[in-house]
């Protein structure tokens, strides 16, 4: 395996193999790195049905193994297994990467598209069920649950937009919150409880999520009584907030209070030829085409960027 690339690119989720597909495509020596699964968390989706394309939809491990071979297809080297530790910038404005196997590589140019990662309930058949009725993300999976009941946990602006969101398809909305009230934008909070499915579980937590193959039901204690309760639910949103997988370039970049890296509309972050896209980076939205569309921008300017070095 080489240790000189024109651009390495940290993620192989959507963001960094679309990115890999562009840069494959212009010609440049292109490295992958992911620690995980190809696809990143979009590979533990049951399905997708909001990408454009794919008018009967498809299960994210399906699109994650049709972005990797399309990368592979265009001369990108896919490292699985393995993740960047370290990022080097060096005098002749290359970048050393130090790898988690303990060997390093070089690159002209670096592309970030870690992503994030949904702050986690940690209650027992979470992990186990996400995918499976457990998500972070109505607007990617809300279509799946018409005419059913579901649960929303969380009180701020994510919780109540997307749960607002629910509304349209979903038969009843739990919306459970350990306070007495709603901390999103008064706006918001007001056409959310005026949605007659709308039913606040207020001063209370989620315990566990039941259910074998799907989501069946949440237990529920409440802090002022300490009474638990079992709601039948067939989906659980959480909306707890996210955390940005931004600790790697903390000391190289700008980011904001929750750690997203600051980046132009060309992907540029203040370093010179280090680039960010995707779900890592300060942005309106976050859904598959967006983080998609991200990568195809940095893999774009990496390449305007590299002739300019010429």
């Amino acid at each position: 395996m080489s240790t000189n690339y024109d651009v390495v690119i940290v993620g192989g989720g959507p963001t960094g193999l679309a990115a890999a597909v562009y840069t494959g495509r212009a010609l440049l020596k292109t490295l992958v790195l992911e620690k995980q699964v190809p696809g990143g968390q979009i590979a533990l989706t049951a399905a997708i049905d909001n990408y454009p394309g794919f008018a009967d939809g498809i299960s994210g491990y399906d699109f994650a193994q049709n972005f990797l071979r399309h990368a592979e297809r265009f001369g990108a080297e896919v490292r699985i297994g393995t993740g960047a530790t370290k990022i080097v910038p060096e005098a002749d404005s290359s970048f050393t990467v130090e790898l988690s196997d303990d060997t390093r590589v070089s690159a002209k140019a670096v592309i970030l598209a870690m992503g994030r990662h949904p702050r986690m309930l940690e209650v027992p058949g979470e992990q186990r069920l996400i995918g499976y009725g457990v998500s972070y993300c109505a607007t990617c999976d809300g279509a799946f649950f018409r005419d059913v009941p579901v649960a929303v946990v969380g009180g701020g602006n994510s919780a109540v937009e997307e749960g607002h969101f629910l509304t349209r398809y979903a038969s009843e909305i739990h919306s459970i919150h350990r306070r007495d009230h709603f901390t999103a934008q008064k706006i918001l909070i007001e056409q959310y409880m005026h949605a007659p499915k709308v039913r606040p579980v207020w001063h209370s937590v989620v315990e566990e999520i039941y259910g074998e193959k799907e989501v069946d039901a949440v237990r529920v204690r409440n802090l002022q009584t300490d009474e638990t309760t079992e709601i039948p639910v067939k989906a659980v949103f959480i909306f707890i907030g996210w955390i940005p997988n931004s600790d790697l370039v903390k000391d190289l970049v700008e980011t904001d209070e929750s750690g997203r890296v600051a980046v132009n509309e060309l992907m540029e972050t203040r370093v010179p030829g280090l680039f960010a896209a995707g779900d890592l980076c300060v942005r309106p939205i976050y859904q598959l085409a967006n983080v998609v569309a991200d990568g195809v921008q940095a893999a774009v300017s990496v390449e305007k960027y590299l002739e300019t070095r010429k």
